[in-house]
């Protein structure tokens, strides 16, 4: 289920200091420069306007669990995806154009793991299918040259997967074998209708929700289409406060009772709601400055986490929804099975890319520093990955400051206001954690929704203090780095590239040869 757009920047906030960050950077590019080698240098003043993660900071803000196979993940970034194996104990890069999009486009594209290890991306003319762990892209052949707008995996069953594709109207569509054939799914949506985000109840597979815009009637607002009964009928409901700046997304659905869903508002202040009668009405549960960035549910249902971009990560009973702050890492995602809850955020924030908490949401452990990334996929040649990503690999290690980094002997080291080790650690769900930096488990056997439901954590009085911005440890990635000075000369350069490419691409943009 596809994430909210990229959020704007506002004065005092936590992404307006990432902003800040940028353009300090773009002054201190001499600096950082003369910290780091001549030949990295030099090739940075060359780098073309898609560098720098396309003129952004590079960053994760969507994750996704194999559902046979818990140590298997999926994390899409600002330059393509990158894939572990092993539990996040290290990871590799798969490049935007072995999937066969590109981001200087400004495509995001949805991600889902299916079954059968199927790795399936949601892009403007079709939808990609990646098998052989990521290796090998190939096309949907049913929907070839449709824009496919969102897509979702029902949770526990993998086979069954829903995505909304644009057209004259606006449809659903199906696969029941994990996404290697797809069938249109009942009637078209309404008239005026264009679909946003789309699921399916994991306790229901017939109920349906698809969130958007209609401009039925003659004004834009937003709503929620519902269908009982897999798209052959579909009916629809105001989302309040919502409209063409403020467009609604499907946060998630209820793991156990398919009446209850939650909607987030993409705009700030963000706004999240809930309804308990299958999306017929809806009540505001949790504001934020910022947006409402990452949203998870338990397996079980009993708690809801929400993150924010500005004021970090809350936590809820499902029976009350009285959230309180547990953290201030401001999420860009997250993801909840019943090894703990996973997050993307920022790694100049927050000191990890992604993490995992293993007492819901209110410290997280290190599982991805990018510098730490190993390189591309390894594939065969004759692969789509084995064939393009490796050419292109010198330009994303450049951006990530990648640096040699050997694993720890024993795991990873947790810095402040980072979680205890994974090693036999006992998750918030009371169930002892994976053995092993970043093993995950999916709930169930299956993975978590796209709502990113997973283990869930102690009651909302769980004993564990706000992490008050501690950060954790450059130890935390479970790799060694060539010293404080190289991870700070890393980060500079990292932050000095990608403000220049932005500049680069605001000069092309007015005419102007940078």
């Amino acid at each position: 289920m596809r994430p909210p757009p990229p959020r704007a920047v506002r004065p005092g906030s936590r992404p307006a200091r990432a902003a800040a960050l940028a353009a300090l950077a773009a002054a201190a590019r001499a600096v950082a420069l003369a910290a780091v080698p001549r030949a990295v240098a030099l090739a940075a003043m060359a780098l073309p306007s898609p560098a720098a993660a396309n003129g952004v900071f590079p960053s994760a803000d969507q994750l996704v669990f194999d559902p046979a196979d818990p140590a298997r993940a999926v994390a899409r970034m600002t330059y393509g995806l990158l894939a572990t194996r092993d539990g996040g104990a290290s990871w590799r890069w798969i490049c935007e154009g072995a999937v066969g999009y590109d981001d200087t486009a400004g495509q995001s594209p949805p991600i889902a793991a299916a079954a059968s290890g199927r790795v399936l991306a949601a892009l403007a003319d079709g939808i990609a299918v990646g098998a052989e762990g990521g290796c090998a892209w190939a096309r949907a052949a049913e929907l070839e040259g449709r824009e496919v707008i969102d897509l979702s995996v029902r949770q526990g069953d993998p086979s069954h997967v829903v995505a909304v594709a644009a057209g004259t109207r606006h449809g659903l569509w199906a696969s029941r074998d994990g996404g290697a054939s797809w069938t249109s799914a009942g009637t078209p949506l309404p008239a005026g209708f264009v679909a946003r985000t789309v699921d399916v109840a994991p306790s229901d597979p017939r109920r349906v929700y698809v969130s958007g815009l209609s401009s039925e009637g003659g004004s834009v607002k937003g709503v929620l289409a519902r269908s009982a009964d897999g798209g052959e009928t579909w009916q629809t409901a105001a989302v309040p406060g919502s409209t063409t700046s403020r467009e609604p997304y499907i946060a998630g659905v209820d793991p156990l009772d398919a009446d209850v869903l939650y909607v987030r508002i993409a705009s700030a202040p963000g706004r999240l709601f809930v309804s308990t009668d299958g999306g017929a009405a809806f009540a505001p549960v949790f504001t934020t400055e910022g947006f409402v960035r990452a949203f998870a549910i338990s397996p079980d249902g009993a708690t809801v986490a929400v993150g924010s971009d500005v004021d970090g990560v809350f936590r809820a009973p499902s029976s009350t929804l009285a959230f309180e702050r547990v953290s201030s890492v401001a999420p860009r995602c997250f993801a909840w099975t019943d090894s703990g809850l996973y997050a993307c955020a920022s790694e100049f924030l927050d000191g990890f890319t992604i993490g995992r908490s293993l007492d819901g949401g209110a410290t997280f452990e290190p599982l991805l520093q990018q510098g730490c990334i190993r390189g591309p996929l390894e594939c065969a040649a004759s692969t789509a990955v084995g064939a393009v990503c490796p050419t292109d690999w010198p330009r994303i290690a450049l951006i990530t400051g990648h640096r040699d980094c050997t694993p720890d002997a024993g795991s990873p080291a947790a810095g402040s206001g980072a979680s205890a080790s994974a090693t036999g650690a006992t998750g918030a769900a009371g169930a002892t954690g994976a053995t092993g930096a970043g093993a995950a488990a999916t709930s169930g056997g299956g993975q978590a929704s796209a709502a990113g439901a997973g283990g869930a954590p102690d009651g909302p009085g769980g004993g564990a203090p706000p992490s008050g911005g501690a950060r954790p440890s450059e130890a935390g990635c479970g790799c060694r780095t060539g010293g404080a000075e190289e991870g700070r000369a890393g980060a500079v350069a990292t932050a000095c590239l990608a403000a220049a490419a932005a500049a680069r691409r605001r000069s092309r943009r007015a005419g102007v040869i940078a």
